[in-house]
């Protein structure tokens, strides 16, 4: 399998039930690299609980899996042997990797719906 990003591609080498990756290559990554990642472990084998959000051990720290939006991407949605592009981000001290091509999962439907507010444009006339 390869990407247009082989030398930024990060292989899961373990997982565990909180949901923390650890991946190949994961030491000397800096602000915007590129984060290509390919899943090798099947979630529903170790996850055996609800979904919980991923995290990745990137530079020797726990750093969140986010998607485009800033959704925390959870163990539900990613699949195996795909490969996920995005970049590693670092803003201030906070640090995550987002990833563009993670489709959207039922738990960021349902928190979406919920933080959106109707108004009622008759109100007052």
């Amino acid at each position: 399998m390869t990407c247009n990003c082989c030398a930024n591609l990060h292989k899961t080498t373990n997982l565990t039930a909180a949901g923390i990756l650890s991946v190949t290559n994961s030491n000397n990554i800096g602000n915007f690299d590129t984060f290509c990642l390919l899943l090798t472990i099947n979630p529903d084998s170790i996850v055996t609980t609800a979904p919980v959000a991923y995290t990745v051990t990137v530079n020797d720290t726990n750093v969140p899996l986010v998607d485009m939006w800033g959704y925390p991407v959870m163990t539900d949605r990613l699949r195996t042997r795909k490969v996920y592009k995005g970049r590693y981000v670092v803003v201030g001290t906070e640090a995550h990797v987002t990833l563009v091509n993670v489709p959207c999962g039922a738990s960021d439907i349902t928190a979406t719906v919920a933080a959106t507010t109707t108004t009622d444009e008759t109100e007052g006339d």
